[in-house]
């Protein structure tokens, strides 16, 4: 177990003096809380709460009934590190990336780093006088990114250190949360992390999934191959591999046979709040880090592209009480239009009447969850970057461009199961634009649907966007010049976005 106090706010706290921060404090006596579920693996389109037609998400789903949920929220990137950075900074990922010399770069994961100009939202509660804490479910998501900052506790919750009577990992890092809770005067504020990656890492556990609660659909019949290696599109990585011969259809519903056991631990989380008196003064939300793939752009039980597979993914919102405007507010709202998981920071922090601070990209949300019926904070694109290979995505009301370089990543392995090659040749970037209402998961060679007329729009918001990504990357790092421009992949992402097609 790691615990820590982040040093450089230890003076604001001391200041705040665990005075109640700013926003309307319910009647009961008891402080606000502020409590962040996210769950790495977690597509939208799974959740009965998002109208799937099996009943997976049935405490989720009374949860968006009491409270909102939004309709369109996309991921920031789809790969572990650098969405959570998302998460916990209201800023694009890219911001953390540092751009190494090839032999020093990381064969599965980029170097990254949360600079220190960055925003933060634990740093945000903290100052604010809240009690501050984090539960870390991967080792990735470690003090050494960054990540700790703001945190008064800061817990990995390591899966080969736990003890068999503390059951599955999930339940183990809810209940080091409830137990930490129980430290928290009810007197106090307070903000916790809590992080899940259960759906990522299940399909190794032996055991898991027998249950059948769910039947393989009959049309995902077909045998999908293995690989050797994790590094891999087109095949199962090794280390999901269930043994024996399994379908698409049975991986499909053992994935949402433990979205169910996730629904049902956070369904424990919500009844402990209960009988505590702390769940009416708990603003609860829970979200999607990322999508999985079943084979709809390349990948099979995992994620690292820009597809909608990779990027959809829920956020569901319980407020506290006395935050809407409305006592009559229509059960079950619905909040349409683009929203990014770069909103969710600022949003949390609006609704508790804190600053957001002006570095964060994402756009609040609140005025949606005070005001029911009302849409989501006006935006025209949703954007989408840091994946397994070389390039970004545009998400617009109706249309999505992904653009990335197939060859443009630094895993020999990954490279060779895409290109069928091991050497690395030049950078052929692709443009992939569809329909995605129509099309959400369209086949990897729709040429034609790169024919629309709204493509030269999408380009030019992705090529302006990708050159103030850059521009605010090295102001947050602390370049006064574009040194370090040759390493970038900038500008050759914007070279390939000026003519490639697919």
């Amino acid at each position: 177990m790691l615990t820590g106090r982040a040093p450089l706010h230890a003076l604001a706290l001391v200041l705040a003096g665990g005075v109640v921060a700013c926003g309307t404090r319910p009647s009961t006596g008891v402080a606000p809380g502020v409590l962040l579920v996210v769950v790495d693996g977690l597509r939208a389109d799974h959740l009965s709460a998002y109208g799937y037609d099996r009943e997976t998400t049935p405490v989720l789903r009374e949860l968006a009934r009491e409270g909102l949920h939004f309709e369109q929220v996309f991921a920031s990137a789809p790969l572990l590190i650098p969405a959570h950075v998302a998460l916990l900074t209201g800023c694009e990922p890219d911001v953390a990336r540092r751009f190494l010399a090839p032999e020093f770069e990381g064969a599965n994961e980029r170097r990254w780093a949360i600079p220190p100009r960055a925003p933060r939202l634990a740093v945000e509660y903290l100052t604010a006088g809240y009690a501050t804490a984090a539960f870390l479910d991967h080792e990735l998501l470690s003090e050494a990114y960054g990540i700790g900052l703001g945190f008064q506790h800061f817990e990995f919750l390591d899966p080969a250190t736990a003890e068999h009577w503390e059951g599955p990992q999930s339940t183990r890092v809810v209940d080091h949360f409830l137990k930490w809770l129980g430290t928290v005067p009810p007197s106090r504020p307070w903000f916790a992390y809590v992080h899940l990656n259960q759906l990522e890492r299940f399909w190794s556990e032996p055991g898991v999934g027998s249950d059948g609660f769910f039947q393989p659909r009959p049309e995902l019949a077909h045998i999908p191959p293995v690989a050797n290696t994790d590094s891999v599109f087109f095949a199962v990585p090794r280390s999901r591999w269930r043994s024996g011969v399994r379908t698409l259809g049975q991986y499909e519903a053992a994935y949402d046979d433990e979205i169910r056991r996730v629904d049902a631990e956070i369904g424990r989380l919500c009844a402990t709040l209960r009988r505590q008196g702390r769940f009416a003064t708990t603003s609860l939300a829970v979200l999607g880090a990322f999508g999985l793939q079943f084979g709809e752009a390349g990948m099979i039980l995992a994620s690292g592209r820009y597809s909608m597979a990779d990027l959809a993914v829920p956020w569901i919102l319980h407020p506290r009480a006395g935050l809407r405007t409305e006592r009559d507010a229509p059960p079950g709202q619905s909040v349409p239009g683009l929203v990014s998981t770069l909103d969710v920071a600022p949003t949390l922090l609006a609704l508790e009447g804190l600053l957001v601070p002006r570095p964060m990209s994402g756009l609040s949300q609140a005025a949606a969850v005070r005001a029911p019926g009302a849409p989501a904070a006006e935006r025209a694109f949703v954007f989408a970057s840091c994946g397994l290979q070389e390039g970004c995505a545009v998400i617009g009301a109706r249309h999505a461009l992904e653009y990335f370089a197939p060859h443009g990543t630094s895993d020999a392995q990954l490279r060779r199961s895409w290109t069928g090659e091991w050497s690395e040749p030049p950078l052929q970037p692709s443009l992939f634009f569809y329909d995605r209402i129509r099309f959400p998961h369209p086949p990897l060679d729709g040429d034609e649907l790169t024919r629309e007329p709204e493509l030269a729009t999408y380009r030019a918001a992705v090529v302006e966007w990708l050159r103030a990504m850059k521009e605010k990357r090295l102001s947050m790092q602390g370049h006064a010049s574009d040194e370090e421009a040759d390493q970038s992949a900038l500008p050759r992402r914007e070279d390939g976005l000026v003519g490639a097609s697919r």
